[in-house]
């Protein structure tokens, strides 16, 4: 859930300021900075703001009701009070709000990706951007190729921006032309960007493909480079590749000790076929 982090400056657009309302909310503020505050006193001050008409407070007690921090557990309630903030023009309350929907905490106890998806674009429009990844989040799960193909967009536009962390997946629609026409080089780059950025699945993808052959000739030496650093991480895929890679001697020097320890690492994570080479090798799982 997502929470202000400067209340002071927030936006208030259509927001009623009373003088009522300007004193709870300062109440709740000066709650907020004091470390021994209780919590309950906190909710309740959020309360009372959000019923003089601050905007800010009903996100925030939204938020205290639908966790039950300091006040009764009630989600209704708190998806109430987000549809009014988000009615106001608040942005994050109509990102909390669309969370809600996703996960299945509307009425029906479902997921409804329908009310997710208009409340993702809402706070996207009011200018909350990690509204963008979620949104395509959303609309990738749909089976219709347009919005699968505006799911690639919005992903692309975060990673523009500088956000990387659904890079791996925009990497992996252009290799099965998934919402995009299929791009094996264009796929490429994109998963050497997520890897050189950290991304220990598209370590992995790019030493499978190194190993393979795909979208170039063999390159073992590549395949080793990016299953360690993949394993480094600890992904249990890469380990068990790098252990065949020891256990065969293939991109790397022969190790069979070195090929069990990647292996047993693999295999503490519940990894089937390092267990199995494991017990090809007589080592107990």
């Amino acid at each position: 859930m997502a929470q202000r982090s400067d209340k002071k400056n927030s936006r208030s657009r259509k927001a009623a300021v009373t003088p009522l309302a300007v004193e709870a909310m300062e109440r709740a503020w000066n709650l907020e900075t004091v470390p021994e505050s209780s919590r309950e006193a906190m909710a309740h001050a959020y309360l009372m703001a959000a019923r003089a008409g601050r905007m800010e407070a009903m996100t925030n007690v939204a938020l205290h009701l639908e966790h039950g921090d300091g006040i009764r557990q009630d989600v209704p309630e708190a998806m109430r009070w987000m549809r009014k903030a988000a009615g106001l023009g608040d942005d994050v309350a109509a990102f909390n709000l669309a969370l809600c929907y996703e996960k299945g905490k509307g009425p029906s106890g479902r997921p409804n990706l329908r009310l997710a998806e208009r409340w993702y674009r809402r706070s996207l429009a009011l200018g909350f951007p990690p509204a963008r990844a979620n949104l395509a989040t959303v609309l990738a799960k749909s089976p219709r190729g347009a919005r699968m193909k505006e799911a690639i967009a919005l992903f692309l536009a975060d990673v523009r921006r500088g956000d990387l962390k659904n890079l791996r997946y925009v990497a992996e629609c252009f290799e099965l032309g998934r919402g995009v026409r299929k791009n094996l080089k264009r796929a490429i780059q994109l998963y050497k960007q997520a890897a050189e950025a950290g991304d220990a699945g598209a370590q992995c993808v790019l030493g499978w493909m190194c190993l393979g052959g795909v979208g170039g000739p063999v390159d073992l030496l590549g395949a080793f480079k990016w299953y360690q650093l993949s394993a480094k991480q600890g992904d249990a895929s890469a380990l068990y590749s790098l252990g065949g890679m020891y256990l065969d001697g293939e991109g790397a020097p022969k190790s069979k000790a070195r090929a069990i320890q990647c292996f047993k690492k693999a295999a503490e994570q519940g990894h089937a076929k390092s267990m199995a080479s494991l017990k090809a090798l007589g080592v107990e799982v």
